[in-house]
């Protein structure tokens, strides 16, 4: 039997045993071994962008690879990254520039990307059409909100330097997830912290508002989105497990891309809170972010991008510290073509 992580709970396997074919009964397969039991947390809240872990789960991709698995709500990359190197969970969408960010500022996430979620970033601020905001300069004398630990926030700095924002003028408030686009509808911030891909459920909000994308790909480039995590303990304890899950996770997210509609209704049988076509719209959006150029696989990240986004980060002065791609990242365990 394979041995895994003490985080992870296995079920005792009760052998069973089959008469001898002289008796005349027919032989019996053999136990199968128990799914390996695994926590997910979302990159951020139950929004359409999260919904093709739901799609792996009911479409079965998770079952056929061996794998039970419980989705729970996550609430930013900074508390997902405490979430896995603490043992409360065993995967997550974590964004890669707030872990390069970590990392270089000298604390260890305790965790490594094993395959890219999104290509390209989708950091950006968000806000409406009579803000008076249309250009990154705008935001000067403007109130932000955003969760405390988002990586917009851990962004911002950088984001700042390279488009000339004097960042003491931009005034940051702490929301929950759920409180993000009701509080720009209503007038309590000037701007939200939001993925590009939130548009359509920020629009829903602001009851069909124009909605103004400032992306913070557009300025701070070679980064790539979420990135899938996993305690580095994990991934050097049971590289099978990790390699399985990847597997049908990705599988989920194509399928999702694909089927935006189909993947939104799987979300709101799960979370019934969610707005269908928000989501959809959400899943739409996010397609292009997800495929890889080329013929290389979905989850593709190469050492040489990685190398270029820390070199990035460093010349804006975001951090200071050595970080090389191998210590955030665990090729061997990249999707292979």
């Amino acid at each position: 039997m394979r041995r895994l992580p003490r985080v992870i709970t296995i079920t005792a396997i009760v052998a069973t045993f089959s008469l001898p074919a002289a008796c005349g009964s027919a032989q019996k397969e053999p136990a199968r071994p128990a799914a390996d039991r695994v926590t997910y947390v979302t990159g951020f809240g139950m929004f359409g962008r999260e919904a093709y872990v739901y799609v792996a789960q009911d479409k079965g991709y998770f079952r056929e690879a061996g794998i039970e698995v419980s989705v729970q709500p996550g609430t930013g990359s900074g508390e997902n990254m405490a979430a896995l190197a603490g043992g409360r969970a065993h995967f997550s969408p974590i964004d890669f520039t707030a872990m390069l960010l970590t990392a270089g500022s000298g604390r260890q996430t305790g965790t490594v990307a094993v395959a890219a979620i999104h290509q390209r970033t989708l950091a950006a601020l968000m806000t409406l059409g009579d803000s008076g905001i249309s250009k990154p300069k705008d935001l000067e004398g403007k109130t932000v909100g955003d969760t405390a630990t988002s990586v917009i926030a851990m962004m911002f700095p950088t984001y700042a330097k390279l488009t000339g924002i004097d960042r003491d003028k931009v005034k940051w408030v702490s929301l929950q997830p759920t409180q993000l686009a009701a509080n720009l509808a209503s007038g309590q911030v000037d701007a939200i912290g939001q993925y590009v891909v939130g548009q359509p459920t920020v629009r829903n909000a602001a009851k069909g508002e124009q909605v103004t994308v400032l992306p913070f790909g557009d300025v701070i480039t070679d980064m790539y989105g979420s990135a899938l995590n996993t305690s580095a303990k994990l991934a050097s304890s049971d590289p099978d497990l990790v390699k399985r899950f990847t597997t049908a996770l990705l599988r989920g997210l194509a399928y999702a891309v694909e089927h935006p509609q189909e993947a939104a209704r799987i979300l709101l049988a799960h979370q019934p809170a969610q707005n269908a076509e928000a989501a959809a719209a959400e899943l739409t959006l996010m397609a292009p972010y997800v495929r890889p150029a080329g013929s290389d696989p979905m989850g593709t990240m190469s050492r040489e991008r990685v190398e270029r986004a820390i070199t990035v980060l460093r010349t804006a002065g975001a951090f200071q510290g050595q970080v090389t791609p191998e210590s955030v990242v665990s090729f061997d365990l990249l999707p292979k073509g």
